[in-house]
């Protein structure tokens, strides 16, 4: 049912008829977890594994249809209009001809329960929070009629009942080991809940101690904010450039104190544009190429620490160690790079000892530190 590589959980391909049928009925769907409206969330999660045909019910009300009228993510004809029993409201509409993903939109589903969904074999599912609530399930268009005919207990009593535990808890987005998640949102307290959980749960392993014990709650709390703002992603790392440049500037100039202690507030936004990236699933060409944004900023620090300390009096050494600095991390961006082409993990996850060695490696945030 699944394969794993270097750590690397291998889930099936979905083939180009399977169809999604995510209920927008109850009134958790439509709260917005991490910016997004939540059934919003499983339709844009559908589409990146590669899931095409998806449809969304909802009520049709004058609340529900303003909800789903600020998505731009759907067309007319991907509505079916609930009329009291969803399976059979789906099943009159011949959206479905064999197998289909069913999602309660008033989820919010890790990711990789939907990628083990469909490496499985239909009928299974996930439970929800009430005995016979379906979070997130695998049928066929026989199991549909009998759902919207009998009820959802006739179905679920042939099915395969999955559990979180199912989950490999490796997640290569993150670097580590994550529980998987499934939170049901019936309120915007809820919703609030749920979109502390999307970003704490969304922290990546294996980094230097500063990144572990101080930076979080800084760009957890920051992050959470801007989740509920039209801020994106790149205008984060855009901002966090210019932070960089000042701090370069301060360092040019001699003002060392000033500018070590700004470093932290490029530290931070360099962790928040990630995880609202994460929250909000925004992605773009620039977060792609992030890791060299921060490469040219790092050794604009680099260049701009030693014309300062020559202003300040000290001799021709400051250049030898310019030299030692950037050439030592320049070799070490190519050995991750190799690490990541031989092996398919980065050099942290090698061994134990990498990452053991990760939190004490001299990177920036260490720098910044000592």
């Amino acid at each position: 049912m699944e394969a794993k590589n270097n750590g690397i959980e291998a889930y099936s391909t979905p083939t180009e008829d399977m169809v999604v049928v995510i209920s927008a009925v109850a009134c958790g769907a439509r709260e917005k977890v991490g910016g997004r409206l939540l059934f919003e969330r499983a339709l844009i999660e559908c589409k990146r594994i590669g899931l095409k045909k998806i449809f969304v019910v909802e009520t049709g009300d004058q609340a529900g249809s303003s909800i789903l009228e600020e998505s731009d993510l759907l067309t007319s004809h991907q509505i079916i209009r609930f009329r009291g029993n969803i399976a059979r409201d789906v099943y009159r509409a011949g959206v479905v001809k064999d197998k289909f993903i069913f999602i309660d939109g008033s989820y919010l589903i890790d990711p990789r329960l939907l990628k083990f969904l469909i490496s499985s074999q239909p009928p299974c599912y996930f439970s929800g929070q009430s005995s016979g609530e379906v979070a997130l399930g695998y049928f066929t268009k026989t199991d549909l009629d009998t759902w919207a005919t009998h009820g959802p207990e006739a179905v679920l009593t042939s099915s395969v009942e999955l559990a979180l535990s199912d989950i490999d808890k490796y997640n290569p987005e993150i670097r580590g080991e994550q529980e998987p998640y499934l939170v049901k949102v019936s309120s915007k307290r809820d919703a609030a809940r749920a979109t502390w959980t999307l970003i704490t749960r969304n922290q990546k392993k294996v980094m230097d101690l500063p990144s572990m014990y101080i930076d979080p709650p800084f760009e957890n709390t920051l992050t959470f904010a801007l989740c509920y703002t039209h801020v994106t992603p790149n205008q984060v790392t855009i901002f966090n450039l210019i932070v960089a440049f000042v701090v370069g500037c301060l360092f040019w100039t001699g003002h060392f104190v000033a500018g070590a202690f700004l470093t932290y507030a490029a530290e931070i936004l360099d962790g928040v544009d990630g995880k609202l990236a994460r929250a909000k699933i925004i992605f773009s060409k620039l977060g792609e190429y992030e890791c060299y944004v921060d490469f040219l900023y790092e050794h604009w620090w680099y260049i701009a620490i030693a014309v300062g300390l020559k202003h300040q009096g000290y001799g021709s050494a400051v250049w030898w160690a310019w030299g030692i600095l950037a050439v030592s991390d320049i070799w070490d961006n190519i050995l991750y790079t190799m690490s990541e082409h031989w092996y398919g993990k980065s050099l942290d996850l090698l061994t134990p000892f990498d990452s053991a060695f990760r939190k004490i490696a001299g990177r920036r945030n260490i720098y910044a530190l000592i």
